[in-house]
Parts: C-alpha cells; structure tokens; sequence
C-alpha cells in the first residue's frame, strides 16, 4: 500500500467518522422528538455489578460513552493524516481497522434510539452482527499490528489487513444473536458469550506480549512502551464499550485517550528515529 492510497484511505473515513458524528446527532434529536428513545432494560454483564453500590446502573453514562467515541474517532483519524502523513508504518495502517471497529458502535446506538432493542427484527440482528463485528476487528487490529508490523511483512500489508477484516465479518457472520437479552447498554448478546470474552482476553494478553516480546529481542524501549500503551487503550475501550456506570465512563476515557497519546506516540518516535 503506497503513502498516497493510506492517506486517502484515512481522509474517506476521516469524513466517514465525521459524517457519523452529524448523523447520530440527528438520529438523537429525532428519537427525542418522536419519544423514540427507550431506556434499554438493566441487564447488566456481568450481573454482579448490580450489587455493587458505586457501579450504579445510569443510562445518561452509556450515552456520554457514544459521545466519546464519536468524538474520539475524527480527532484519530486526524491526527493519523497530521503526524503520519509521510510516515510508511504499518502499525497506522492497522490502528485504523481499530477505528472502524469503533465506528461499528453506532448500530448500538441506533439500537437505543429508534427504540429497536423492544422487536425481535431482522434489523435488530444484522445491529447486533455489526457490533460483534467491530468488537472481534479491534482486538484482530492490535495483535495484526504486533506481529505482522515487520518490514519484511510491509508489503504484504493488504493481503494482512483484508485477512483480517475478513475473520471478522465471518466471526460475526456465523456466531448467533439472543435478542431475547438486550443488555443496559443496548448490546444484542451473542450465543457463546463467556466463550467470546475469553477469545477477545486471551487475544488482548497475546498483543501485549507480542509487544513486549518484540521489545526485548530488539532492545527497543518504543516496542515495550506500545506494549504498556496497547494494553492501557484497549482496557480503556473495553471498559468504555461496556459502560452503563459513570466509574467506567471515567475510568474508560482516561484509559483511551491517554492509552492513544502514548501508543501513536511511541509509533511516531521509532520511526522519526529509524
């Protein structure tokens, strides 16, 4: 993949995530409107939440976590065409599979406004898929971007990151959707759920270390800080995806946007050095 295709790649979703910021604005003022907007039932995942007092359920936190990301996602994309403009790095190429992933969110969000977590619809599946799919795409991102990030691999990067989109939507594709348990935060549970963490964990676990692993073999402190940086953004988003409490809004936030200053950080020193 040539500079100039990556940078039109990141300038179509940089309008892309814009546009989706605009859209989900309208979306909210019309379901307000209309009285579409439906407070999603408290299921909460895991149940035991509900018995800790300060994990609270709040429903206006899973909409300030829609805003965050919505938000979140132009500035990343931004700041990829500010700072990596003229910088061949795979490890940009595939943050931005991490973004997409992001994006997916917005089927959960229309979930919750046009009240559609209340049918058993088709539309209400194909939502669900498009969430799972975004959370398989994001781990996939990270541990594409430790492992297949070498030089020798630079040219098959496309090869790699259609792969990659391509496990993705077949995961989402065959795995089952229970629209009979709609959780707090508008999520379609999955079949195989506890099955699917332990995947999307033991994925997250082999990214970190793939980092640190890399570190040490080459002596690179960078590739030990994106280790610490990676598993610092994706427990941010982890937490921030699954929010229905204002402490996972907090906590969330913070993990993703300082675990993102560091990890695109540490990318922007190795190579200016290299």
């Amino acid at each position: 993949m040539t500079l100039k295709t990556r940078n039109n790649f990141i300038k179509v979703f940089l309008v892309s995530s814009l546009s989706i910021m605009l859209f989900s604005l309208a979306i909210l003022i019309f379901s307000i409107s209309k009285n579409l907007l439906l407070i999603p039932p408290a299921l909460r995942i895991p149940a035991f939440f509900n018995d800790i007092s300060f994990f609270k359920n709040n429903f206006l936190a899973v909409m300030l976590s829609f805003a965050v990301l919505f938000l979140y996602i132009p500035v990343c994309f931004f700041l990829l065409i500010r700072y990596f403009e003229n910088t061949q790095t795979s490890e940009i190429i595939f943050f931005t599979g991490f973004l997409i992933a992001c994006m997916a969110e917005i089927s959960r969000f229309f979930t919750i406004c046009m009240g559609l977590w209340q049918s058993f619809s088709n539309i209400l599946i194909f939502a669900g898929k498009i969430v799972l799919f975004g959370r398989t795409l994001a781990p996939l991102s990270f541990l594409c971007a430790a492992i297949l990030s070498e030089t020798s691999q630079r040219q098959d990067v496309e090869r790699n990151y259609t792969i990659m989109m391509a496990v993705s939507i077949v995961f989402a594709a065959i795995i089952p959707m229970n629209t009979a348990r709609i959780a707090s935060t508008g999520l379609v549970t999955e079949g195989f759920m506890f099955l699917i963490n332990i995947l999307r964990l033991t994925l997250f676990i082999t990214t970190t270390l793939s980092f640190l692993i890399q570190g040490i073999k080459k002596n690179s402190m960078e590739y030990k800080h994106l280790a610490s940086s990676s598993f610092l953004l994706i427990l941010g988003y982890s937490l921030l995806v699954s929010c229905d409490t204002f402490v996972f809004l907090a906590l969330g936030t913070a993990g993703l946007l300082f675990g993102t200053y560091r990890y695109l950080f540490f990318i922007h020193k190795m190579y200016m050095w290299s």
